[in-house]
């Protein structure tokens, strides 16, 4: 089996593991999760398991360089050191995964999401183009809060229930007061994840609850109908 590279690598996780199993949010301890937090970050990430579901190595997405070919990896491993799945069926080495940053806006907590299911790709993809298309309506500066969350899916095995990102708000992050929490800033189909920034200092009155930028509006009917758009031309 390969082994593990001795190279400087960004960090896998950042903070806390945060976890979903049958649509319930759990930490890496097994602990109830914050309910609502910050999204600072996401992208691609490559792990390789050993035979024993050991973590022998991985490849974090830089920006401006492709993750290796997943299937190109494999095949340079030979299956008889592979693991094996629930099924007991081989298992190829390396997966591609995703990965959430959050931060609990309470504590300043931070958590990583990581996964390689067809759920979590469905989730992390789904809430990066939210992402995408709120910026192209409100800027590049606007990051997302969200609500941990689950929702039905399909599968071979039936009915299971995957991790949902569900957007409750937008912020706009305060270029004089941001602070990254992540040490890259891989470019994503275009969308390069969000820095975290710290709490704006509130009137000593109001200091009891921090806040994360400003409150960004909700799309309006007109922007989301377009009404703006010219006829062309056309006559009816």
């Amino acid at each position: 089996m390969n082994e593990l590279v001795k190279r400087e690598k960004p960090r896998l996780i950042q903070g806390l593991l945060a976890k979903c199993n049958d649509g319930q949010w759990k930490d890496g301890d097994g602990l109830p999760l914050p309910s609502k937090m910050l999204v600072f970050g996401i992208d691609r990430v490559l792990r390789c398991w050993g035979a024993d579901n050991d973590l022998l190595d991985y490849e974090v997405e830089q920006p401006g360089q492709p993750l290796p070919d997943v299937d190109e990896l494999n095949r340079k491993i030979p299956e008889e050191e592979w693991g094996t799945d629930l099924n007991n069926q081989p298992r190829p080495p390396w997966e591609r995964c995703w990965r959430v940053f959050l931060l609990d806006l309470e504590t300043a907590s931070v958590f990583t999401f990581i996964n390689g299911t067809t759920g979590a790709r469905i989730a992390a993809e789904r809430l990066e183009d939210r992402i995408k298309w709120m910026r192209e309506i409100r800027g590049t500066s606007v990051v997302p809060i969200i609500q941990l969350d689950s929702r039905p899916m399909k599968t071979k095995f039936g009915t299971k229930m995957r991790p949902e990102f569900t957007v409750v708000e937008w912020r706009e992050r305060n270029a004089e007061h941001t602070a990254p929490l992540i040490e890259h800033q891989p470019d994503v189909g275009g969308l390069r994840p969000a820095v975290a920034e710290n709490a704006l200092k509130a009137p000593p009155e109001k200091k009891a609850k921090a806040t994360i930028g400003k409150p960004v509006k909700p799309v309006t009917i007109q922007e989301e109908l377009n009404d703006d758009i010219p006829d062309f031309g056309i006559k009816t």
